[in-house]
C-alpha cells in the first residue's frame, strides 16, 4: 500500500497561501490595474471587460473601467494595454517529458571544425567519468549524415571502448557502436539498413526511462519544457504522471524551479511510483500556490478489485483520483468503481480519462458519470493549435478549449480558465500583427499578476 492510502494523511494535502483565505487576500486596494485593451474573461456572466484589478496574485475585479479604478490607491500600478488583448492564461493539458531529454547529450557543430574534425571533437566534447556512455547530437551545419560514421570512429579513438550514440538528423535517427547497443539490449538491425539509419530514439528511450537520472538532468529537462510552454502563452501545465520517470526526483526538480522564480503553474497527477517514494511534504523551497499535487493516477490495467480498493482508499485520504482507461475492455470494468466514489465539490471532481473512441453502446454509461466526474475522451480533446486570423466574435470560441474548457476538464475552474474574482491572475496577452492580416502575436504571459 502506498503512503497516501491512509486517511490520516489528509492534512498533508492542504496548502494555503500565507494561511489566508481567498476573501482575505482580495481585501484592500488593488496592486495592479490593467486597462486600455479588450479583456476576454471566458466568464459566461461577463464575457468581456474594460479593465481588471489584481491583488495578492488573484483577480480582484473584472468589469467596467470606473469600478476597477475605484480600487486604485497611491501604491497601485495602472498599466495601459495599448490596445493589446488580455485573456486567461492558457492551460497546456499534457506536460511533454521525453526520457531522451534526460540523457547527457553533447552538441557538435560540424560547420565549425576548421578542417580538423578530430581536434574539434577533442576540444568540444567532455568525456563522462569512468565508463559512462557518450551521447552526441550533431547540428544541422555541414554534412552530418555523411560524416557521422567517420565521427564515430574518431570518438572511439579519443574516448576508448565506451558506449557511443550519435544523433545525425535532429529527428531521433542516427547510429550507435556495439558497446551502446549491448548496453541498451538492442541489435544492429533496430532500424533500416545501414548503421546511420538506426531509429536511435526507439533504441535509447527504454534505456533512458529505466536509468537513474541526476537532479541536474531532471531540472534541465523541465526548465526547457516550462520555458517552451511559457513562450507559447501557457501559464498552467498539467503533468499527467508526475514521478513515472524518476519518482521523487521529479517533484524535487519542479520544486527547485518554482522556488526560485515564477515559471509556470503546475498541476500534477501523482504516479504510483511517486506516491510510494514520497512522504507527502513538498520541499521547503516550493511555492505552494504554483505547485499542486492533489490527484492520484490509477491505471485501469489492474483487476477490478484492485482498482476499487485503491480508488476508495485514496478518496478517503482526500485525493482526487484520475482513472485512465487505455482500451475498450477496461471501461465497463471501472464504471462500478467510478459510481462508488463519493461525490466531490463541483470544481474539484475526480477524473476519468478515456484514451480510445467510445463505442455507442457505452456512451450512456459515460454520460451517467459526467455529473460527478471530469470526463476526458477523444471528442473532448483540446489541441493547442497555432493562432491564425480570428475575428473578434470568434475569439471566445477559438480560445475556450485551451482556457475555460481545459480548466473544466481537469477540475481547475477555481484556479484557472477564466478572469473572474478569486481566480489566479494568470494572463496571456496578444497584440495584432502589424502586417494587417489580423493575426495575433503573443506579447506577454503573466503569472500571479506579474509578467514573466
Amino acid at each position: 500500500m502506498c503512503l497516501f492510502c491512509d486517511p490520516a494523511t489528509t492534512s498533508r494535502l492542504s496548502y494555503r497561501a500565507a494561511g489566508k483565505t481567498v476573501a482575505q487576500r482580495l481585501e484592500g486596494p488593488a496592486d495592479v490595474i490593467l486597462r486600455g485593451g479588450p479583456i476576454l474573461t471566458m466568464d459566461e456572466l461577463r464575457p468581456q471587460a474594460e479593465a481588471l484589478s489584481i491583488r495578492d496574485g488573484l483577480v480582484q475585479f473584472a468589469g467596467t473601467l470606473d469600478e476597477a479604478m475605484a480600487r486604485k490607491a497611491r501604491s497601485t500600478r495602472v498599466i495601459d494595454l495599448g490596445g493589446r488583448m488580455a485573456m486567461p492564461g492558457m492551460v497546456l493539458d499534457s506536460l511533454p517529458k521525453d526520457p531522451l531529454a534526460l540523457l547527457d547529450w553533447q552538441d557538435v557543430d560540424l560547420s565549425d571544425t576548421g578542417g580538423d574534425l578530430k581536434g574539434h571533437l577533442a576540444s568540444t566534447l567532455t568525456p563522462p567519468l569512468f565508463s559512462e556512455p557518450i551521447f552526441v547530437r550533431l547540428s544541422q551545419g555541414g554534412d552530418a549524415q555523411g560524416q557521422s560514421d567517420g565521427l564515430l570512429r574518431m570518438l572511439q579513438d579519443l574516448c576508448g571502448p565506451r558506449p557511443i550514440a550519435i544523433e545525425t538528423d535532429g529527428s531521433g535517427r542516427g547510429l550507435a557502436n556495439r558497446a551502446m547497443l549491448a548496453l541498451v539490449d538492442a541489435t544492429a538491425d533496430a532500424g533500416d539498413h545501414g548503421p546511420a539509419a538506426i531509429d536511435l530514439a526507439m533504441v535509447l528511450r527504454p534505456f533512458a526511462a529505466r536509468k537513474h537520472h541526476a537532479a541536474s538532468s531532471l531540472t534541465r529537462m523541465l526548465a526547457d519544457t516550462f520555458a517552451n510552454a511559457r513562450k507559447r502563452g501557457f501559464t498552467t501545465v498539467i503533468d499527467r504522471a508526475m514521478g513515472a520517470i524518476a519518482g521523487r526526483g521529479e517533484i524535487d526538480a519542479v520544486a527547485s524551479l518554482l522556488g526560485g522564480r515564477r515559471q509556470v503553474r503546475v498541476n500534477a497527477v501523482a504516479h504510483r511510483r511517486l506516491r510510494e517514494e514520497w512522504d507527502g511534504r513538498l520541499p521547503a523551497e516550493t511555492r505552494a500556490e504554483l505547485l499542486s499535487v492533489d490527484t492520484a493516477l490509477i491505471e485501469a490495467s489492474q483487476t477490478s478489485d484492485d482498482i476499487a480498493r485503491e480508488a476508495l482508499l485514496l478518496d478517503r485520504a482526500g485525493w482526487r483520483v484520475a482513472i485512465v482507461a487505455n482500451v475498450p475492455g477496461e471501461l465497463e470494468r471501472i464504471a462500478k468503481t467510478c459510481i462508488a466514489l463519493s461525490p466531490r465539490s463541483a470544481d474539484r471532481r475526480h477524473r476519468l480519462e478515456i484514451r480510445f473512441p467510445i463505442d455507442p453502446s457505452a456512451a450512456g454509461l459515460v454520460d451517467e458519470l459526467r455529473s460527478d466526474f471530469c470526463i476526458e475522451d477523444q471528442a473532448a480533446a483540446s489541441p493547442a493549435g497555432t493562432f491564425c486570423e480570428f475575428s473578434a466574435s470568434e475569439m471566445t470560441r477559438q480560445f475556450f478549449p485551451v482556457t475555460r474548457g481545459a480548466a473544466r476538464r481537469f477540475g481547475l475552474e477555481d484556479v484557472a480558465g477564466s478572469i473572474s474574482a478569486g481566480r489566479a491572475a494568470d494572463f496571456t496577452i496578444f497584440e495584432r500583427s502589424v502586417s494587417g492580416t489580423g493575426a495575433l502575436l503573443l506579447s506577454e504571459t503573466w503569472i500571479d499578476g506579474i509578467p514573466v
